[in-house]
């Protein structure tokens, strides 16, 4: 499972090491393969290209079968039209979209082009895009937010991935909340409420005795 620190932090602080932190978890509960610090360059305005983005128009390309012609709203008033490969998005859908001139992690410079006689200007984003994962068998489709919002308070760009391996008996830390709650009880630290405001109930740092 990849972990973003900065989900973890929204339920329990981070203020330990990073290092030391892997080492206790994996030697109390789950196996820590590691850290990744994936994702989109930082600089010379680089973020500020990647947007969420919502569909407002969306068919197939005239000239292409396979490909999808949209009208995608990134907060600019005028939509961008935007050719894409993806199937898995219709009108209404928000989406993260890459703009001309912004760099992706694999170095590939965007730019303003014509796809079968259509122009795109822009790129609508699957996750191996911007390096949060593997999957390129259709685009990311996010939470509702405002067009525009930069993508990287949606997703986390530029965050440090924490690779995590439960064990088999521990199916709770498959979520991010129970491996925050785990981290909570390793380090005697405050939980904050599940998602949707319930409390977790007290937790404790100590373990099962024989």
């Amino acid at each position: 499972m990849r972990v973003p620190l900065s989900w973890l932090a929204e339920y329990v602080p981070l203020e330990m090491p990073l290092d030391e932190l892997a080492t206790r978890l994996s030697v109390a509960t789950a196996e820590i393969e590691g850290f990744e610090r994936p994702g989109v360059a930082d600089d010379g305005g680089n973020l500020g290209l990647f947007r969420v983005g919502r569909v407002v128009e969306a068919e197939k390309h005239p000239n292409a079968d396979r490909l999808q012609l949209t009208k995608v709203d990134v907060g600019e008033g005028d939509p961008r039209s935007i050719v894409c490969g993806a199937w898995n998005f219709g009108v209404g859908a928000t989406v993260a979209v890459a703009l001309p001139g912004a760099v992706l992690p694999n170095g590939i410079t965007l730019e303003r082009r014509a796809v079968r006689g259509e122009t795109s200007d822009g790129m609508i984003l699957a996750e191996d895009e911007v390096g949060l994962g593997t999957d390129h068998a259709g685009i990311m489709v996010l939470p509702e937010a405002e067009p525009g919002t930069p993508l990287a308070e949606a997703l986390p760009l530029v965050d440090t991935v924490m690779l995590v391996e439960a064990t088999g008996n521990r199916p709770d830390l498959q979520s991010v909340y129970g491996l925050a709650r785990e981290v909570a009880a390793l380090y005697d630290l405050p939980l904050a409420d599940r998602p949707g405001g319930q409390s977790p109930g007290p937790v404790w740092a100590g373990r099962c005795r024989g």
